[in-house]
């Protein structure tokens, strides 16, 4: 029996047979072993927000691929009459279980991969709505199982902004000649790599203004400086602020009009001379709101997307700050990979810190390597100048 239909055997068992210690996994070489972890966030949903694509991230913390990876959700004490699971491409759910693949059903060493699974309210009911428990499968042995279940609480209470993080590992170097960057192959010590990581506001209320927060992992630098955001000495952590910027609730995002629900941001990381061919782990992106925008029906109807004179912001208070960081990796890969190569075309421009405004949510944003697999709504993207997002300051 392959290992898909085994793991699904073990889900119609009910969740004991499921978590039951060594039946995640298959009987496998000693080289298949592979040490996953699981957490999840964003599980708490605004009060004036139809629902929520929450998370879990998915980290492979071996030096070896995880193949046959699986996704099992246990909703068995999840109150679905107030908020229920988009079970769309996964298996349907049987005895209070889902059981769902990755994208290519592999997670390689040292990667850090962003799962997404859309919760929808059923009504107007608000407060507790029971529980979901994540389970990280795959087709070998694991050494630690101890962090491959996570149990979350699921809720629906809070209004104002609600921003999910996105941050993509750094794998590929880049090289930067006439306003472009390029991919030129995998990301070598002495290289210099992109970061690339988005935002988008879940919630019920508008977001103005973004502070952006990035530590990279050791062995890493930023490459260069942006006149509007702060480093530290060694040039291994930033803030930035952009007071103008103002993300809509996806709910609330409509074509035809100057005003979005995501952003997208990307820096130059430099990898150090030296560094041996490893998974650099420890980067971590965090963006918080600045302020709410009370009114967002006067912020469509204003010519731009900064404060009017007839509205107020007021402090932010993000309705679920669980989901507002996500962690990234910066592989280094060892010479004599599959490096090389002159790169796909045309890349972004070059200028630090960029900001990317993104329509809505849905089906499958694909922001230049930051994959969102969400589910529903596919959106346009605009891009603007970093000129266009300066600070008051």
């Amino acid at each position: 029996m392959i290992f898909r239909n085994r793991a699904a055997a073990y889900l119609g068992a009910g969740a004991a047979g499921v978590l039951a210690a060594g039946t995640f996994a298959a009987p496998a070489l000693a080289d298949d072993t592979a040490d996953l972890a699981i957490k999840a966030t964003g599980t708490t949903i605004a009060v004036g927000a139809p629902g929520k694509d929450a998370s879990v991230s998915l980290l492979n913390k071996s030096d070896v691929d995880a193949k046959n990876v699986l996704v099992a959700l246990d909703i068995s004490k999840l109150k679905t009459d107030l908020v229920d699971i988009d079970e769309s491409g996964c298996n349907p759910r049987e005895d209070g279980w889902i059981l769902c693949g990755i994208e290519g059903d592999t997670i390689r060493a040292g990667e850090d991969v962003d799962w997404f699974f859309p919760l929808t309210r059923k009504g107007a009911e608000v407060g507790p709505a029971g529980s979901i428990t994540a389970v990280i499968l795959h087709g070998g042995p694991d050494p630690d199982e101890s962090d491959n279940v996570v149990t979350v609480d699921v809720k629906v209470e809070g209004t104002g902004p609600d921003l999910t993080v996105v941050a993509d590992d750094v794998r590929k170097a880049v090289k930067a000649e006439g306003g472009t960057i390029t991919e030129v192959g995998d990301l070598y010590a002495g290289n210099t790599g992109q970061l690339i990581y988005g935002a988008f506001n879940q919630g019920d209320q508008a977001a103005r203004g973004l502070r952006i927060e990035v530590q990279l992992p050791k062995g890493a630098t930023f490459a260069e400086k942006e006149p509007d955001c702060t480093y530290n000495a060694a040039m291994t952590s930033l803030t930035c602020e952009y007071t103008k910027a103002v993300l809509v609730p996806a709910a609330q995002d409509t074509d035809g009009d100057d005003l979005y629900s995501g952003a997208r941001f990307y820096n130059l990381v430099k990898v150090a001379d030296g560094v041996k061919p490893s998974s650099l782990t420890g980067g971590k992106v965090t963006i918080d709101s600045l302020s709410v925008q009370e009114s967002p029906s006067v912020l469509r109807s204003a010519a731009t997307s900064a404060l009017p004179e007839n509205a107020t912001g007021v402090a932010a208070n993000d309705v679920d700050p669980s989901d507002n960081t996500d962690d990234f990796a910066v592989v280094v890969a060892a010479e004599g990979g599959s490096g090389g190569g002159d790169g796909d075309g045309p890349g972004l421009p070059v200028t630090g810190v960029q900001v990317g405004l993104i329509g809505g949510v849905g089906a499958g944003v694909l922001a230049a390597g930051v994959a969102m697999f969400l589910v529903a709504r596919r959106r346009r993207v605009v891009l603007v100048t970093p000129g266009d997002e300066k600070t008051n300051a």
